[in-house]
């Protein structure tokens, strides 16, 4: 007789008597009450264990009387040796009876011995109502190019290709410097020193802290000279807001910046056949200024949109949900240092934060996105969305073209990479994370209907009000619409 044999014979002569109650947050509780002869079964196992463990005078170990055993070791602490093996058994047997769909281990309670009553209360899969979901309405905002952004563009470019010339004079902006650089912050014992640092000195650039760059202007060669200046009260570190940093500098050298003429044959020598004039240049700038303007409100408005769904659905869900993806944010954020205690101790202390107030900080986030992957889940269920054999190819032939060019060598490492089992079950997820939210977006931007409800337009007006501002990355879905890398796949 196997082992799964005997734990379904245990079952079938198990007399329990179960009630379950279905509790906020996606939860059941199953109160499970056990007869006397199955409670006697597991003691008599228990006895038998802990009399091989202990030692008491005057018995061999394993042939301790039961009596002797409950005045050494005390009956509570058999009891608990013998629900070990009772919990898992009862409970396994209470959730297949009420059908109970469990997604992680139960909080145990125990409530009587006499007779043994015990509660399981055990996180369950959520529950997603999108409500009127098709009503809802929400168009993507227009973009317009800055003619200062193609300005600053053209004007970044031709820095690339800039001559540094050294001058004799003080510094000025948009001079390069080379300095050895000594900076000490209120509170910290060790200042952190560089030597023969060079670096640019732009408006609005950070260079070490905030500050430090608008007080090099108008200093001459030579040194040391001492700069101090406050942290900005929104500084990172919030140990360091406001206090005094000190920096030691001694400049060797001072070079400005020769441009480039901005004319034709500043176009023709950046290489591109295309560009040939000034006037191609520019429009080349402005046109890859508006794809990433128009790449970003649609990041924007795919969030937006969400959140609408989000706004308008009921979600039941377990709070063990968003655990699990503050975890996968903190994994993210420390580039897997989490992975094991020591790595994320040494994380934390490099950014100066405990564990709680880490958790704390993503919770929010990680709520939003346990929603937002719940509600795009049910979409995709109720939508039918389902991508092909043919889709899922295609989108491994793009990926593996975008990501290695043409070379058939790498084409064929990260082609092996994708295409296997794990890797189609990971690029299928995405790829039906992504149809869900076009199928939204097609949802989002039908025409009105001629006729509306009024109990339709308040709810929509409502789900716009609670959705509220956005955050403009893209959205991470957990849950039904998870989506992870096929590295990740076996996470």
């Amino acid at each position: 007789m196997s082992a799964r044999d005997g734990v379904d014979r245990a079952r079938e002569r198990t007399p329990l008597t179960i009630t379950a109650e279905r509790l906020p947050n996606a939860r059941v509780s199953l109160e499970i009450t056990v007869d006397a002869e199955t409670v006697e079964r597991h003691m008599e196992r228990a006895v038998s264990r802990v009399s091989r463990q202990v030692r008491v005078p005057g018995f061999r170990p394993g042939h301790v009387p039961r009596k002797m055993l409950e005045r050494h070791v005390g009956t509570a602490a058999l009891l608990q040796e013998a629900l070990q093996e009772l919990l898992p058994e009862v409970y396994s047997h209470a959730i297949e009876e009420q059908q109970v769909d469990a997604i992680d281990q139960p909080e145990f309670d125990l409530k009587s011995t006499e007779p043994l009553v015990v509660t399981a209360v055990v996180p369950v899969r959520p529950e997603v109502d999108l409500g009127n979901y098709t009503a809802l309405r929400a168009s993507m905002r227009e973009v317009t190019v800055d003619p200062e952004q193609v300005e600053q563009t053209l004007l970044n470019l031709r820095r690339q290709y800039a001559v540094l010339e050294p001058v004799e004079r003080a510094v000025d902006w948009d001079d390069h410097i080379r300095a050895d650089v000594s900076v000490s912050v209120e509170g910290q014992r060790e200042p952190h020193e560089e030597t023969d640092a060079e670096f640019p000195v732009r408006k609005n650039s950070v260079v070490s802290l905030p500050g430090f760059v608008e007080r090099l202007v108008g200093l001459s060669a030579g040194g040391p000279h001492t700069v101090e200046f406050s942290l900005p009260d929104d500084f990172s570190a919030e140990e360091l807001r406001g206090k005094k940093a000190t920096y030691q500098v001694t400049i060797h050298e001072v070079k400005r910046e020769v441009l480039p003429e901005l004319d034709d044959e500043f176009a023709k020598s950046l290489g591109d056949e295309e560009i040939g004039t000034v006037a191609a240049l520019r429009e080349r700038v402005e046109g890859d200024l508006r794809k990433n303007l128009e790449h970003n409100a649609r990041e924007e408005y795919h969030n937006e949109i969400i959140d609408l769904l989000v706004a308008t659905a009921t979600i039941d869900y377990p709070e063990v949900l968003v655990r699990r993806e503050v975890d996968r944010l903190i994994d993210r954020e420390s580039n897997h240092a989490s992975h094991s205690e020591e790595g994320l101790r040494n994380w934390l202390s490099a950014i100066g934060r405990t564990e709680e107030e880490v958790r704390e900080a993503f919770g929010e986030q990680a709520d939003l996105n346990v929603r937002r992957g719940l509600v795009l889940g049910q979409l995709v269920d109720q939508e039918n969305i389902a991508p092909t054999d043919e889709q899922v190819d295609a989108e491994i032939d793009s990926l593996v073209v975008g990501m290695t060019g043409s070379t058939p060598e790498n084409q064929a490492a990260i082609r092996n990479l994708f295409d296997t089992p794990d890797g189609r079950v990971s690029i299928r997820n995405q790829l039906q994370t992504r149809l869900a939210v076009e199928r939204l977006e097609a949802i989002c931007t039908q025409p009105e209907e001629t006729s509306t409800t009024p109990q339709r337009q308040s709810r929509r007006r409502r789900a716009g009000a609670e959705a509220g501002a956005s955050d403009t990355n893209e959205p991470e879905t957990v849950g039904e619409g998870t989506t992870d890398a096929p590295a990740d796949s076996n996470d």
